[in-house]
């Protein structure tokens, strides 16, 4: 049995070795901590980017809130004109032989969205089923703007609109908009209030003017159906 014993210097040269070493291990450190600083830097920054990006969007959806609180207003408003002139003319209460005159339909003017129209790239900051919302109500809003001035009759037409092309998309964005707001108001995290707005009896004018185009289209087919069987 043999026992070596190292000798001082073996030692020696070993030390010196690691000592050549020092200053390449200093340095690897050195970029171990600088990569870990900047990850943990980059981190800190997307933490912050996030955040910002948060309450940038809650500060759309606290303005777009405001301006569909006073559109929604408009588009009840408009809904409940339309319907009293419909029913006062049919009843014999209004005089004069066309109830959508150009004076009449200077009452429903409509006013334009304009926080909507500043902050519509910012939309995108926002969760999707609550961007597909806000989409929704302004095209509604939007539709009917478009369909106030159809109200009017125009003998070049050949034919005339129903109440149904002003009564559709004002009462979507009437009855539809309180979910939307409630989303709103969950995501900004703040009590919003959604204010009960009075239709009067344009929900029954729609539905009945839904009903009858219904029964017409269901004449329509049921007339239809012998002609092909014959054509055929």
């Amino acid at each position: 049995m043999h026992i070596v014993i190292s000798s001082g210097q073996d030692s020696m040269s070993w030390y010196a070795e690691l000592k050549s070493w020092q200053g390449a291990l200093g340095s690897l450190f050195g970029f171990v901590l600088l990569v870990v600083g900047a990850l943990y830097n980059f981190r800190l920054n997307r933490k912050r980017d996030a955040l910002l990006r948060h309450e940038e969007a809650q500060s759309v959806v606290t303005a777009l809130y405001a301006e569909m609180t006073l559109l929604r207003r408009e588009c009840a408003r408009i809904a409940r004109l339309v319907t009293q002139r419909y029913h006062d003319h049919g009843l014999g209460r209004f005089r004069g032989d066309e109830p959508f005159d150009h004076h009449f339909l200077e009452m429903l003017s409509l006013p334009e969205p304009p926080m909507y129209r500043a902050l519509a790239p910012k939309v995108g900051l926002l969760p999707p089923d609550l961007t597909l919302a806000l989409v929704t109500f302004y095209s509604d809003v939007e539709d009917l703007r478009s369909g106030i001035p159809m109200l009017q009759e125009d003998k070049t037409r050949g034919y005339d609109y129903s109440v149904l092309v002003v009564l559709r998309p004002a009462l979507d964005a009437v009855q539809l908009a309180p979910d939307t707001l409630g989303k709103m108001a969950a995501f900004t995290g703040k009590p919003l209030a959604i204010e009960g707005l009075d239709l009067g009896d344009a929900v029954g004018l729609r539905d009945q003017e839904e009903e009858g185009f219904a029964e017409v289209r269901a004449l329509r087919e049921s007339r239809g159906k012998p002609n092909a069987a014959a054509s055929g």
